[in-house]
């Protein structure tokens, strides 16, 4: 097993899962920005999860997920290339402000994301407590339902 040096060991409980959910929510949030040059606006709503590699180790990363974002992005500058890092997969509705992202972090973290810049494209009667306002988002700390990891 190839462990960096000087890493250390993290135990994943109700405070660093409420951390992981708010990261998971800053990353679909930022990428959401890359693609569509603007902050998601308060009137739209934004949802995620992250996973570990063991969540996908037996079963591997869904495959509808892959299909449903065709779009790949590692960072690269010039020979420099973060791809065995940090890379996603991603799919964009330009017309209708939608975004889904689907991104591995090193080979042990996984975040996916959705963001709707309308959010009353997403009837409330659909809405589970996962979907939020981008002011919203410091909540995550606080929220009761944010301390359990989200399915």
């Amino acid at each position: 097993m190839n462990v960096p040096l000087g890493a250390g060991i993290v135990a994943i409980g109700k405070a660093s899962i409420r951390y992981l959910n708010l990261f998971a929510y800053k990353m679909a949030l930022g990428l959401y920005f890359e693609h569509f040059k603007s902050p998601l606006p308060n009137s739209g709503l934004v949802s995620a999860i992250w996973r570990t590699k063991e969540d996908f180790a037996k079963l591997g990363v869904p495959k509808e997920l892959i299909e449903m974002m065709p779009g790949y992005v590692t960072i690269q500058q010039g020979k420099w290339d973060t791809q065995q890092e940090f890379e996603y997969r991603f799919a964009v509705n330009d017309n209708d402000g939608i975004f889904g992202c689907l991104a591995r972090f090193r080979a042990g973290l996984f975040v996916t994301g959705f963001a709707l810049k309308d959010g009353d494209m997403l009837p409330e009667s659909e809405r589970g407590n996962d979907w939020i306002k981008p002011n919203d988002l410091l909540t995550i700390l606080h929220r009761a339902e944010f301390e359990k990891r989200l399915q």
